[in-house]
C-alpha cells in the first residue's frame, strides 16, 4: 500500500483538510486505474476541490497498469491511498479489493473518467438518512457538453438497459426529483459497506465488465432495500471505458450480449414482474485471519484464477479438511483476491472456509515456513519453491513445458516430498515425464478429487441429457460444440430429447467466442445453456437428467497429446451419484471410472455416442434402473469423506 502526501497536493486550496480523513472517514471513495493515470489524477483533483460536508478517504487501486502509467500515478503526491496490483483483477474484483481496504461506513465506487461538481457528496450520503429503505444511490450523470447522460436506470424484460433521460435537457423537471430505479451506474454509486459485504460485492460471473453494477443493485433489492436516483448530486462522466486500450488484451466487444444473458438467467423473474421473490443464498464468510495462536499451519498455492472449477474445488476442499483438523490455513495466489470472492466460491462449492486466510505469494514468502505446503500446477515441475516443513506438489496434469522452464524449476522439484495426482491416468503420464526430463524420482500419491454426492432416486425425465463443464477452448476442452452436433444428429433420428449444457464461462475473448459459437450451433434445437448456474440449479439438472454426456478427449491421441483428455472427471462422478447414466469418451480418467455396460458406456466417435444414447432410451426401465444403481455405487468411492480420509492418511 502506498500513501499519497497531503502536504504535496498541487494546490493546497483545493483540499479542505477538515473533511479528508485517513483515520476516521464516513465515506470511502474507491477508484480503479488501468493505464489511464492522467485521467485518474483529474478525477482526484475534482474530488479534493469539491468534496465537503462529510469525512472521506480516497482509495485508488492500480489494476495491473503498465509500469510507466503506474509510475506517473505514483509520482503524484496527494491525499489518497494507492494500492498496486501486479495483474488486472478486472472491474468487479478490483473494486472488491478496494472495498476491503476501506474504513468508511459508506462505500462510493467511482470510475476514473468522472469529474465531480460542487456539493456532490452530501445529497448521496443523506439519502440513507432521508430514506430508511435506501440500499444504494447514484447521482445525476451529465456529459461534458452539458446534456443529461443518466437519471437512474431501468431494465426491460430482456435485460436491456434504459438510461433515463439520455441526451435530454439536464434541467428538465422530469429528471430533477428523487425516484426509485432498478439500478444506478457504478460510474458513481454509494452503498453501506455492511450491505455490500452482505451481498458479497460485485460478482465475478460478470467479468471482465458490464452488468456487474446492475446485478449489485438487484442483489441489494433482494435484501428489501431500494436503489435511489439523487438529482441534487451531479457528476460529469465522459463514459469512456477504463478497461482497455487497443494494445491491451481484454477484447470486450462481445461481453455485453453474453453478460446480458447471464443477467436474464439470474433475474428473469424480477425482469418480468418487477418484484423480488425469495432471498439471496447464505454463503459462508471467509475471515481476515492473521498468523497467530497455537496449532499447525498449512498453505495451498495456486497460480490460476480463482473461479468455481475442478482445481479450485480440489484445493479448497483440502483446505477445509485441514481447517477441520485444527490447522491454520492460507490460500496463496500470485496476486491477492478478495475475501468476498472466496466467500462466494465457498458458497457455490458448499464449503466452510470461514477460517481460511488469503495472501499473495510475495507476502507468503516472507512468513515462517508452514508445517504443510501444497503447490498446484499443470507442468511436471512445481511452479514455486517449497515453503513448508513438508511439501507436496499437486500435479493436475503434466502439460507441455519448455526445457528451460524445467531446468529453472529442477532444484525445486527435488525439494518436494511427494507428488499428488488425481487418477491413474495422470500418474502414468507423470512417471513418463519425470523419466523424460531426468527429474528425481519422488513418491506419487493418488488422491482423487472430492465429489459432492447428489440425491439418488429422484424421478428422471427419460430423455433429458446433461453435460457440465467450463466453456473454454484450450487444454482439455469439454467439446460442447461436438456434443451439440451429436445432439442434432440424435434429434434428426426422431428423438424428443433435450440437451442441457451447464458450466462457467471464463472472461477471455477466445472462450466467449467459443460459447457464442456453441449457441449458434444449437439454434433450432432444444438445447438449454446454464451459464454460471447456482448450485441448486446444477443439483436439479443432475437429478432430472437421464443420460450424462462427456466430450473431453474425443479423437485425441493419448500418446502424443494426453493433456487434452479428461484428467479425472468430477462432473461425470456427480452425475453418476444422482443415478444418471454416463456416456464418456473412451480415454482419460472417466474411462477408468465408467465400466462399459455395467455403470455406463464408453465411446470412441460421435456416431457411437448417438447410438449408445438411443440404446439407453430404448432399454426397459428395470434394466436402466439397475445401471443407475451401479453408477451410484461407483460414485460413492469418490465422496468428500473418502477424499478427507486420503488426505489425513497422506499427512500422517
Amino acid at each position: 500500500m502506498q500513501f499519497g502526501s497531503m502536504e504535496m497536493a498541487t494546490n493546497p486550496l483545493t483540499l479542505n483538510p477538515r473533511w479528508f480523513s485517513e483515520d476516521d472517514p464516513e465515506v470511502s471513495i474507491i477508484i480503479l486505474n488501468f493505464n489511464k493515470a492522467l485521467m485518474t489524477l483529474e478525477c482526484l483533483k475534482s474530488i479534493w476541490e469539491h468534496t465537503l460536508g462529510y469525512r472521506y478517504e480516497v482509495i485508488v487501486i492500480d489494476n495491473g497498469s503498465q509500469a510507466d502509467d503506474f509510475h506517473t500515478l505514483a509520482a503524484f503526491r496527494g491525499a489518497y491511498k494507492l494500492s498496486r496490483l501486479d495483474v488486472n483483477r478486472l472491474f468487479g474484483e478490483g473494486n472488491n479489493i478496494g472495498a476491503e481496504l476501506a474504513n468508511g461506513e459508506l462505500l462510493l465506487f467511482m470510475h476514473n473518467d468522472v469529474v465531480v461538481t460542487p456539493n456532490w457528496l452530501p445529497p448521496l450520503v443523506e439519502a440513507f438518512r432521508d430514506h430508511p429503505d435506501c440500499g444504494a444511490a447514484g447521482p445525476k450523470f451529465v456529459y461534458p457538453n452539458g446534456l443529461l447522460q443518466e437519471a437512474g436506470g431501468l431494465l426491460d424484460e430482456e435485460g436491456g438497459l434504459i438510461q433515463i433521460g439520455k441526451f435530454q435537457d439536464t434541467d428538465s423537471p422530469r429528471f430533477n426529483y428523487r425516484r426509485v430505479v432498478d439500478f444506478v451506474s457504478a460510474a458513481a454509486v454509494i452503498t453501506r459497506k455492511k450491505t455490500f459485504e452482505e451481498v458479497l460485492g460485485f460478482d465475478f460471473i460478470f467479468e471482465p465488465a458490464y452488468y456487474g453494477d446492475v446485478d449489485l443493485c438487484l442483489k441489494i433489492g433482494q435484501l428489501g432495500l431500494k436503489t435511489f436516483y439523487i438529482p441534487e448530486s451531479c457528476v460529469v462522466h465522459q463514459e469512456i471505458t477504463t478497461l482497455s486500450k487497443p494494445k491491451d488484451d481484454l477484447h470486450i466487444h462481445n461481453i455485453v450480449a453474453v453478460n446480458r444473458e447471464k443477467l436474464v438467467h439470474r433475474w428473469g423473474r424480477y425482469l418480468n414482474t418487477g418484484r423480488h421473490e425469495g432471498s439471496l443464498p447464505v454463503f459462508s464468510r471467509a475471515s481476515r485471519q492473521t498468523r497467530c495462536g497455537e496449532g499447525p499451519t498449512a498453505a495451498f498455492f495456486t497460480p490460476y484464477n480463482i473461479i468455481p472449477g475442478g482445481g479450485e474445488r480440489y484445493i479448497l476442499t483440502a483446505a477445509e479438511t485441514l481447517i477441520q483438523a485444527g490447522y491454520q490455513v492460507w490460500l496463496v495466489t500470485p496476486e491477492k483476491y478478495s475475501y468476498l470472492r472466496l466467500a462466494k466460491i465457498a458458497g457455490i462449492l458448499g464449503l466452510a472456509l470461514q477460517n481460511l486466510s488469503i495472501t499473495s505469494l510475495k507476502a507468503a514468502e516472507a512468513l515462517p515456513l508452514f508445517d504443510i505446503f501444497v503447490a498446484m500446477g499443470n507442468e511436471i515441475a512445481p511452479p514455486v519453491k517449497p515453503m513448508g516443513q513438508a511439501n507436496f506438489f499437486c500435479c493436475q496434469f503434466p502439460f507441455p513445458c519448455t526445457q528451460d522452464e524445467i531446468d529453472r524449476r529442477r532444484e525445486w522439484t527435488a525439494q518436494y516430498d511427494a507428488i499428488i495426482v488425481y487418477s491413474d491416468f495422470v500418474k502414468d503420464n507423470v512417471i513418463k515425464q519425470l523419466s523424460r526430463y531426468g527429474l528425481p524420482d519422488v513418491d506419487i500419491h493418488i488422491v482423487h478429487p472430492p465429489v459432492d454426492m447428489i440425491s439418488f432416486g429422484v424421478r428422471k425425465s427419460r430423455t433429458n441429457i446433461l453435460s457440465v463443464g467450463r466453456f473454454f477452448t484450450e487444454g482439455h476442452c469439454k467439446q460442447q460444440d461436438m456434443l451439440i452436433r451429436a445432439f442434432r444428429q440424435l434429434c434428426e433420428s426422431g428423438s424428443k430429447a433435450e440437451l442441457h449444457l451447464a458450466g462457467s464461462l471464463n472472461p477471455e475473448l477466445r472462450n466467449r467466442e467459443y460459447f457464442v459459437e456453441c449457441q449458434r450451433l444449437a439454434q433450432g434445437l432444444p438445447v438449454h445453456f446454464h451459464v454460471d448456474a447456482p448450485r441448486d440449479t446444477l443439483t436439479s439438472l443432475y437429478e432430472n437428467a437421464s443420460v450424462y454426456w462427456h466430450g473431453a478427449g474425443i479423437g485425441i491421441d493419448t500418446d502424443t497429446v494426453p493433456e487434452k483428455c479428461e484428467h479425472f472427471g468430477i462432473s461425470v462422478v456427480e452425475a453418476m451419484s444422482a443415478g444418471t447414466i454416463p456416456i464418456v469418451v473412451n480415454n482419460g480418467g472417466p474411462a477408468v471410472t465408467v465400466q462399459h455396460g455395467w455403470n455406463g458406456y464408453c465411446y470412441d466417435s460421435e456416431d457411437e455416442l448417438v447410438e449408445l444414447t438411443q440404446k439407453v432410451f430404448a432399454q426397459p426401465e428395470d434394466r436402466v434402473a439397475k445401471m443407475r444403481g451401479h453408477a451410484r455405487s461407483r460414485a460413492m468411492d469418490f465422496s468428500k469423506e473418502s477424499f478427507a480420509a486420503l488426505w489425513q492418511a497422506l499427512l500422517h
